[in-house]
């Protein structure tokens, strides 16, 4: 019988979305990461809760490490472009 009974890990607990919450975040994000006001307003940020707010569960946000990664891969394209872009 032990082989066939996992305990189950609860879950964190889910925070509803209301849009005053959101607001509140995007505020507090803006203030203590000291973003320009603007930063709202700019396409890719929107983009990005455009694509969060798709989510069927949850959303992982990536740490420090794995986006330096990403920035980087990023880079190292764009580099292997803009070279061949003057070798033509």
């Amino acid at each position: 019988m032990d082989d066939h009974v996992r305990k189950i890990v609860p879950t964190k607990y889910v925070i509803p979305y209301s849009d005053v919450l959101f607001r509140e975040a995007a505020v507090e994000w803006l203030i203590t990461t000291n973003q320009p006001i603007q930063a709202v307003d700019h396409p890719s940020f929107k983009k990005m809760v455009d694509i969060a707010s798709q989510a069927t569960k949850s959303v992982i946000i990536p740490n420090q490490n794995i986006t330096r990664r990403e920035i980087m891969e990023l880079f190292k394209k764009q580099m292997v472009y803009l070279k061949e872009q003057l070798n033509v």
